[in-house]
């Protein structure tokens, strides 16, 4: 296996030493700046019901947890290896029950339908097996005009980076419009940006209306 293949399953999934020590420093250095910009998007309200789809080490989880007074922010991710590091890094919130993280696909985990103010990820869809199905139930879990929004790098930026593209599934910004849009249930959809460095930061934004899609 080459590196580029293993970097890329390690970036998708992470575990082993090389997840906690290595993938865990990366994600929170990566990611800061498009946490930054996702967290502005949000507007959260101090007693918002939160989810996080693919919460990785919960440093964004844990920036938005520490502003909230009786919401809750939820954290649900595959990797074992960074549920605990969420874990041991969002202690505090989790004992004052403003915080849960729990191991597990979100594709396959049962939640309660219309019960959450804003859902959100960052830099997951790229590992989506079902985009169309994740944003649908997404979209069934929020609660009338409540909000989703995915943080992600455009395809032309994505290239540029030594990936593995039988796991990383790379995005257009037009490709995520479309997939936002695939159900008729939004009020507005839209895509917003924010320069950084390196590369530009994207947020895709869909409100959702007063009807669910089907489940």
């Amino acid at each position: 296996m080459g590196f580029s293949t293993y970097f890329s399953k390690q970036a998708k999934k992470p575990s082993g030493i090389f997840g906690r020590f290595f993938m865990s420093r990366i994600f929170d250095k990566g990611n800061l700046e498009l946490n930054s910009f996702v967290k502005e998007t949000l507007t959260i309200k101090k007693s918002d019901h939160i989810l996080e789809i693919g919460c990785g080490t919960g440093s964004l989880l844990k920036i938005i947890a520490n502003e909230l007074e009786n919401g809750i922010v939820e954290g649900i991710d595959f990797s074992k290896t960074m549920i605990s590091i969420a874990k041991k890094k969002n202690k505090r919130n989790i004992s004052k029950k403003k915080a849960i993280i729990r191991l597990g696909n979100f594709d396959e985990l049962q939640f309660e339908k219309n019960s959450y103010d804003k859902i959100f990820s960052v830099n997951t869809i790229y590992f989506w097996k079902n985009p169309v199905m994740t944003i649908s139930k997404a979209f069934f879990l929020l609660k009338a005009n409540g909000m989703m929004v995915l943080g992600f790098h455009s395809k032309e930026e994505m290239e540029k980076m030594d990936l593995d593209e039988n796991i990383f599934q790379l995005y257009s910004l037009q490709d995520v419009v479309h997939l936002l849009k695939t159900d008729e249930i939004l009020k507005e959809v839209e895509i917003i940006s924010k320069n950084g460095p390196d590369k530009v930061n994207y947020c895709a934004i869909g409100i959702k209306g007063n009807h669910d899609p089907a489940p």
